[in-house]
């Protein structure tokens, strides 16, 4: 039963792979097919090649061609081939003559530099050639007859290369040696001037050090006398008189190093501690200068601000601290200096007035100049003090103010707006009447951004201040105003009426309302800001704002007496130019075309006036040219 399972199984198995083997011989076929395809082609293709050229070559004009073609080839070629030796030929013809001119030029030029250089160089070129021509006849011998008998053979060829050719070493060391000497003094020269010269300072025949020049010897002396003195030791007078020696020191001091040194040289009366300058003062001597430098800090601490960069803390003085030498008989205890720094550096001074003084004597008197002394007394009773200040004997002025020893200082930067001032620029123009003053531009203040470093003391109080920069922000607008330069004439620009009146608004003919019906004057209408002129001379009575008159309001307004019981009035106005009590002028400006008080509108009321009762202007004025 298994043989005939596995027989039946056998016989299945082939029955898979019969569509791959298919595939591969269709494919095969495909393979040969292509390719006795492309075969053919070729065989094709060959065979109409070579078909074109047996006719080709049997065409009687062929040779004929081909023969022109080779002709011109040839020819084309040879042309370049005779034109390129041409140039090659042109070419080293001009290298040639230049390399020639350039001889001729510098055996002119330098007679002498073509035998410098053969002198110079001459050897150095015979050696490396003889080296050469050693190394081609050692190689030769060795292979011929050995390494021995090339070493010999080199040696001999080489000593007598050098005894032809020795008389040229003399000429090549004319020039060498100079050289070589040039070369030696310059950097013999070079190694002296580099080397760290210094003074070698003896004081009484004893070396206290090396200084760089004289001025910090000058400088340290000075120091030292400064000590002495403030020691009040008894070597106030001495002297120092120091020799120098100039010589070659890799350390120089500087002038407290020095001090030091001479201290030390001279005194045994001596300690190290650190000394307090103000201001290069020296003020203060001390053992512990940590101690000191922790009391300054202290002062300073309650004022500074980490975070605030635009804030710094210091003091009144520039405050050093230097360690040295000094004498025992400076050195004070720390509570003692901080108490000397804490008072007062001088006191208040008050002088006396003195029959005969004035405020330039009492300056001179006490070294001040007049500004200083004005500054000490800002509060001086009467008016501020000036050089026509009445002062009175026994006054009592003060001359120097009190100044602390030490003080804290606040410097801060701050930035603040304030405002630029605006520019007037007048002009005149024709087209306005005398008088007027008529504004085309009204005037803006700027702004600029100011940048100041200023300093206050611990009360809040400045001190001073220093403009650090200035920025515009905003530019000024400059105001522009117009005056009229136009001159007017009674028989032009003012009508006149039947007797001494002008009209009060020329150019404006127009009357809303006229004098009748309750109302005593005209009204004159004109646009705001015209000018109104004085109808007649006269003094002005009343200028100002007038609430009474005829049951309404004048608003601004002007009475004009004229004399003889004739008044004018010119209500409603906008402004006035004139003031009670002044006297004007017929056709002097005296206001401008308003709508104040009661009215319902920009006009001129206009009244004329006799012994106080009314009179109609237009029995004055022709009223039929004014509608």
């Amino acid at each position: 039963m298994i043989e005939d399972k596995t027989k039946e199984q056998q016989s299945a198995s082939p029955a898979k792979p019969k569509w791959g083997q298919k595939l591969r011989s269709l494919w095969a076929q495909l393979q040969c097919m292509g390719l006795l395809h492309r075969h053919r082609l070729r065989r094709k293709t060959q065979n109409r090649v070579s078909n074109f050229s047996r006719k080709i070559a049997q065409n009687a004009a062929v040779p004929v061609i081909g023969e022109a073609l080779y002709a011109l080839g040839y020819s084309t070629e040879y042309a370049f081939v005779r034109a390129g030796r041409g140039l090659r030929s042109s070419w080293l013809w001009l290298w040639h003559s230049a390399a020639a001119l350039l001889r001729n030029t510098a055996a002119i030029a330098f007679p002498g530099a073509a035998q410098m250089f053969r002198d110079l160089f001459g050897p150095v070129w015979l050696f490396f050639r003889g080296c050469g021509s050693l190394l081609v006849h050692a190689h030769r011998v060795r292979k011929e007859k050995g390494f021995a008998v090339a070493c010999r053979e080199s040696v001999h060829y080489l000593t007598s290369g050098v005894r032809r050719n020795i008389r040229t070493l003399p000429r090549m060391a004319m020039y060498v040696l100079p050289v070589c000497a040039l070369a030696v003094m310059v950097t013999v020269f070079n190694n002296t001037i580099r080397q760290p010269y210094a003074l070698e300072v003896q004081v009484n025949g004893q070396t206290v050090g090396y200084v760089a020049n004289e001025d910090v010897f000058n400088s340290a002396r000075e120091a030292v006398q400064e000590r002495i003195n403030y020691a009040g030791t008894d070597h106030t007078e001495w002297t120092v008189e120091p020799t120098y020696t100039v010589t070659v020191a890799h350390k120089t001091l500087d002038e407290n190093e020095m001090a030091d040194a001479i201290l030390k040289s001279a005194s045994d009366q001596i300690s190290e501690g650190t000394a307090l300058y103000l201001d290069g003062e020296l003020t203060a001597v001390c053992n512990d200068g940590t101690a000191l430098q922790s009391y300054l800090s202290s002062l300073l601490e309650p004022y500074e601000d980490p975070e605030n960069s635009n804030m710094t803390v210091g003091f009144n003085k520039e405050v050093t601290l230097e360690n040295g030498i000094y004498f025992n008989d400076s050195f004070q205890n720390e509570a003692d200096v901080e108490q000397q720094l804490s008072g007062v550096q001088q006191q208040e001074k008050i002088y006396t007035v003195q029959m005969g003084d004035t405020l330039w004597s009492i300056a001179q008197k006490n070294d001040l100049t007049f500004r200083e002394l004005c500054e000490l007394n800002p509060s001086f009773k009467g008016a501020q003090l000036n050089e026509n200040s009445n002062i009175q004997a026994g006054d009592e002025l003060i001359v120097t103010k009190q100044e602390d020893m030490l003080e804290v200082r606040i410097t801060k930067v701050e930035t603040w707006q304030e405002e630029i001032p605006y520019s007037t620029e007048t002009t005149t123009s024709n087209e306005y009447t005398v008088g007027t003053k008529k504004t085309v531009q009204n005037g803006v203040n700027g702004l600029r951004q100011i940048t100041a470093q200023r300093v206050y003391n611990t009360d809040g109080i400045q001190l001073s201040q220093k403009i650090l920069s200035t920025e515009v922000v905003q530019e000024p607008v400059t105001e522009k105003i117009v005056k009229g330069t136009k001159k007017v004439t009674n028989s032009t620009t003012y009508i006149t009426g039947s007797g001494q009146f002008i009209w009060p608004v020329p150019g404006y003919r127009y009357c809303s309302r006229w004098y009748g019906s309750g109302h005593k004057g005209v009204d004159i209408c004109a646009a705001a800001g015209t000018p109104i002129y004085a109808s007649a001379g006269g003094t002005v009575t009343k200028a100002g704002y007038n609430k009474a008159g005829a049951g309404t309001g004048y608003g601004n307004s002007v009475i004009i007496s004229h004399g003889s019981g004739y008044t004018t009035v010119y209500a409603h106005c906008l402004s006035l130019a004139v003031h009670s009590g002044q006297k004007v002028k017929q056709g002097q400006l005296i206001g401008y075309v308003g709508s104040t008080g009661r009215s319902s509108g920009n006009h001129c009321h206009f009244e004329i006036r006799r012994n106080g009762s009314y009179i109609a202007p237009q029995n004055v004025f022709n009223r039929s040219k004014y509608r």
